[in-house]
């Protein structure tokens, strides 16, 4: 009875979205380069701190953040994702637009030494492991714990792909890619550290971004 409610409200919110986009175009716009900006700028501080504590660029940091924002971000998610979140849906939350999963999964690798991705015990004590999927949500409803994981994500990345001896810490653009595809493949596999990665166009466009100095 329980699973049966939850998916008629999955039905119930997903034919919502789909009359709100129909009806109100403009809700399923990106958002605009300025307002990212201006959130940014704001953000700023906290950005360079979790930065700082994960050993990142904090410039990378930022600009796959611009570029996950105006690409991918939109009214409706604000408006929406909390309350699929709250039913099972792997919603993008927050500033840095953090999946639940992905933060799941940040979580267990900053406490797991025997990973691949663990970077170390100097960063154990940033992030805990949530109590329940509510609690998550809460931390990523707030700017500066979403900006912690997104941080934290590229440190995932750069010590999985530096133990595997290919280190992309000066890779902005694959560090990019990674963000916006995952680490892992449909099937569950790894997206396998490697000599010679090419970026996506997400990727690029975050090269692009920062040779042009959009994000300082």
């Amino acid at each position: 009875m329980i699973i049966l409610i939850i998916i008629t409200r999955i039905k119930f919110i997903a034919i919502l979205i789909s009359f709100l986009l129909l009806f109100f175009p403009k809700l399923s716009y990106a958002e605009a380069s300025e307002i990212t900006l201006q959130q940014l700028k704001k953000n700023q501080i906290l950005i360079e701190n979790a930065a700082h504590k994960f050993t990142v660029n904090p410039l990378y940091l930022s600009a796959i953040i611009y570029v996950e924002r105006i690409l991918n971000y939109n009214q409706v998610d604000d408006s929406l994702d909390i309350t699929l979140a709250k039913i099972g849906y792997n919603s993008s939350i927050g500033f840095a637009q953090v999946k639940l999963k992905t933060a799941y999964f940040i979580e267990r690798q900053l406490h797991k030494p025997t990973s691949l991705f663990y970077p170390g015990g100097i960063y154990e004590n940033f992030l805990q492991v949530s109590r329940n999927p509510s609690d998550l949500i809460e931390k990523l409803r707030d700017d500066a714990s979403n900006i912690l994981y997104a941080s934290a994500y590229l440190r995932l990345m750069q010590s999985r792909w530096e133990k595997a001896g290919f280190p992309i810490d000066q890779r902005p653009d694959i560090l990019g890619t990674l963000y916006s595809t995952g680490l892992f493949n449909d099937d569950g596999t790894e997206r396998q550290p490697h000599m010679n990665p090419k970026p996506n166009r997400f990727g690029k466009i975050v090269m692009e971004v920062l040779k042009t100095g959009i994000v300082k």
